[in-house]
């Protein structure tokens, strides 16, 4: 009787031993490749609760607090509810960050020329200590989708003039009695 039969077992347990670590680490390595490909889809949360995630990236530096930005924008509350929209105000509308709330400032800090934004925040960011605005729910998250369509550098003094302006030539109402 010759050692090869019995070597056949030993050698064909090694070789199953191998290929089923071999498609372990397999397993592990598409694991780990989703779970980092999904980052993208993770929003990054600040330590003020703003919750932002980079959908398109956009170009150039991010919007600076002394610029003024064309953005398109849709704004839900937790249960998918839109609350406003740029489209219902004819467009994208001009917005500069000392002219929004705290996390909507926050966040356009983080948005440049081109992108496209999703971020959430809570209450606490949008109305401070005070209650939320009649027809939001007391607790809801706000959630905007936004589309920066124009970054003009320094354009918030722009802005700045130009409400001024305009407040200027509206006529003064009469006292009410």
């Amino acid at each position: 009787m010759t050692s090869a039969p019995a070597a056949a077992p030993a050698t064909s347990g090694a070789r199953g031993l191998k290929l089923g670590l071999a498609f372990l680490a397999l397993i592990a390595a598409a694991i780990a490749l989703a779970w980092y490909g999904a980052g993208s889809l993770r929003p990054q949360a600040s330590p003020t609760g703003l919750e932002f995630r980079e959908i398109k990236a956009g170009s150039g530096d991010p919007i600076a607090p002394a610029d003024a930005a064309m953005l398109d924008y849709v704004l839900t509350i937790d249960d998918g509810t839109v609350m406003d929209s740029s489209e219902s105000h004819g467009g994208a509308q001009p917005f500069s960050a000392d002219q929004v709330f705290p996390g909507f400032a926050e966040a356009m800090g983080r948005m440049s020329e081109g992108g496209e934004y999703r971020f959430s925040m809570p209450p606490k960011l949008v109305w401070g200590d005070n209650p939320a605005p009649q027809g939001f729910p007391e607790g809801s998250n706000l959630t905007f989708d936004v589309r920066v369509k124009k970054v003009v550098r320094g354009g918030a003094a722009m802005m700045q003039q130009m409400q001024q302006q305009q407040q200027q030539a509206q006529p003064s109402q009469p006292p009410q009695p």
